[in-house]
């Protein structure tokens, strides 16, 4: 009886099978839980590289960044013109960010090959050693695709700087109505660029795992050196479902994450209060262990914050399994 109940389970949540956007993230989310256990046993070692990168990168911020920061809110960026820990800090900033940029690609790897596997068997294995997987072939395939969405990252951001620095030295914020027509231009554009945007899930999706379609290229599922946009069409005409799922999922991951790192926020808020009251000559009041506290609760929170965020892929697993299984319909019909 149990065997024929997850046979069922089995059938129930293959990848190629059309799907609404609620059956998109019920099953995503199904997946995941029923295949915890492995997933975790096959990446806890990646969680904990991740979560000592994350306590880096937010320790760093809050106990260096920071009291710059409140340095320059308090008496101007004069403060720390030429300070040679200006430089050291923003540094130790980027190399911080570079590792848990990398940390969370590999992160990535074990679900997209967890991925790889359920698309070739329904299913996915338990691990045969203690220390679970390490996936470098496929962490080695995202990293072009995660060169590419860093470059596109930085077109975009590049791109809300210049019409902010043109708003700002044309004069165009000068009285209610312009600031105004500033932010609903900056609104116009910003819906613009997400709109370009969403398609991409699908387009990354396809880049790491292929596609199921009968009349795909030879070798496509080899690592790609070009930006992942092949198959950007049929993101387009999926929309729709790619938003909501998108929409949905970041709602749900953020809430999560909040809940998770409430202690860790907690810890943030109190070290920029005091670093604000130590800038305007107050004594720190923190208690002498405060630093190593700091990283100790932020990595736990980082580990906690590694498998909340790994469940977001499963549900674009599925929306990438439902595009695919339409695209096969459609060509047969055509």
């Amino acid at each position: 009886m149990n065997l024929n109940n997850n046979m069922e389970k089995e059938t129930e949540l293959k990848l190629l099978h059309p799907r609404s956007m609620a059956a998109v993230i019920r099953d995503g989310y199904r997946l995941y839980m029923s295949s915890f256990k492995k997933l975790f046993h096959s990446s806890w070692i990646v969680a904990i590289v991740y979560a000592i990168a994350f306590a880096l990168m937010m320790g760093n911020l809050v106990n260096n960044v920071v009291p710059i920061q409140a340095s320059v809110k308090l008496f101007g960026p004069n403060i720390v013109a030429d300070n040679p820990e200006v430089v050291s800090t923003s540094l130790l900033t980027i190399c911080t960010m570079l590792f848990f940029a990398l940390a969370a690609i590999l992160l990535a790897a074990q679900g997209f090959r967890a991925f790889n596997e359920h698309k070739e068997t329904e299913t996915i294995s338990r691990p045969k050693h203690w220390y679970g997987r390490f996936c470098l072939r496929q962490f080695v395939k995202m990293l072009p695709v995660a060169f590419w969405m860093a470059v596109l990252s930085v077109i975009v951001y590049a791109l809300f700087a210049a019409v902010v620095y043109a708003i700002f030295s044309l004069g165009v914020v000068g009285n209610i109505w312009k600031s105004i027509a500033s932010i609903c231009l900056l609104g116009l554009l910003a819906i613009i660029v997400v709109a370009l945007l969403v398609p991409l899930a699908y387009t990354v999706m396809r880049a790491l795992l292929g596609t199921a379609s009968a009349t795909s290229a030879k070798g496509e599922n080899s690592p790609l050196l070009l930006p992942p946009v092949k198959g950007y069409a049929s993101g387009m005409r999926h929309w729709g479902l790619l938003f909501a799922t998108i929409f949905v999922v970041y709602i749900f991951t953020e809430l999560l994450t909040l809940i998770c790192e409430l202690p860790a926020v907690i810890m943030a808020v109190a070290n920029t209060e005091a670093y604000t009251g130590l800038a305007l000559g107050d004594p720190l009041g923190m208690p002498d262990n405060i630093v190593p506290l700091t990283y100790a609760i932020f990595i736990l929170a980082g580990f906690i914050q590694a498998y909340v965020h790994l469940s977001t892929l499963f549900p674009m697993y599925y929306a990438y399994g439902s595009i695919e299984q339409q695209n096969i319909e459609r060509q047969k019909i055509g």
